[in-house]
């Protein structure tokens, strides 16, 4: 279980466009403009960790922004060798073993990394790849949520399954306050906090110094975008400009999954 280890955190470190004026509740938008105190142009994007070949591709757009930066910065680089070794003798929480475990049972070799998949195209375009925050950090929110008491139905993998496959329809819809909302119920508020709302005031110094020193293109889980504590608002309560860029996320003649 060692080796999926970065898969299953990836899995949880877990629109039409909506109109400039600074709305506290984000609701819809996947890939967003920042402009920067200085001018310069960034982008904020995000991502669903793991999803099926047959339901969702990463858009085109999203890759030509991409590679119009010169850094990608991921909720932590998992590109750094000496980083990734933490892993190793690291014991995952239950809930995100048991929601691993469902969702590769279910699609298995169909599923895709986002991540992975940005991480490829930044290096073809000798893009530098950085972390908003450290293995360290990471390890202690696990760690941290390891303690706490979820809800009896988190384990129920046909509950896990039907998460996962709402959470895809948000993902091609790009509700990202609906699935803010929708993750709040499954896991709680207590635990949505630590994995969530945290780590995204965590991000914002990181976050600045990025976009006012570079181009940059920041790739976040999407449940850390939408809402009053999601990193869009927090940038706009930072004076930062912001507006939704509209992608097309959905494959060329997608047919509903079907497992073999």
């Amino acid at each position: 279980m060692k080796g999926a280890f970065g898969i299953i955190l990836l899995l949880f470190l877990f629109l039409t466009a909506c109109s400039q004026k600074n709305t506290a509740d984000i609701r819809n938008g996947l890939l967003w403009r920042i402009e920067s105190k200085n001018g310069t142009e960034s982008y904020i994007f995000g991502t669903i960790h793991l999803y099926p070949k047959s339901e969702l591709i990463l858009s085109d757009t999203v890759i030509a922004k991409l590679q119009n930066c010169n850094t990608l910065a991921l909720e932590r680089d998992i590109t750094n060798e000496a980083e990734q070794r933490k892993y190793e003798n690291f014991q995952m929480p239950e809930l995100l073993l048991e929601s691993y475990r469902a969702i590769v049972s279910e699609y298995g070799d169909s599923l895709e990394n986002m991540e992975g998949q940005l991480i490829q195209k930044a290096q073809e375009s000798k893009i530098k790849i950085t972390g908003l925050e450290s293995i360290d950090e990471i390890l202690n929110t696990m760690k941290t949520l390891s303690t706490i008491k979820v809800p009896e139905n988190a384990f129920i993998k046909r509950e896990i399954l039907s998460n996962y496959q709402k959470s895809l329809k948000m993902y091609k819809e790009e509700s990202i306050g609906q699935f803010k909302d929708s993750i709040t119920i499954q896991i709680g508020e207590t635990i949505t906090s630590i994995l969530v709302d945290e780590r995204n005031e965590n991000w914002l110094n990181d976050i600045e110094s990025l976009i006012e020193k570079d181009r940059s293109f920041i790739a976040v889980g999407m449940e850390h975008l939408g809402g009053k504590e999601g990193v869009i608002n927090l940038l706009r309560k930072k004076g930062y400009k912001l507006e939704p860029i509209r992608i097309d996320n959905t494959p060329p003649n997608i047919s509903s999954y079907k497992k073999p």
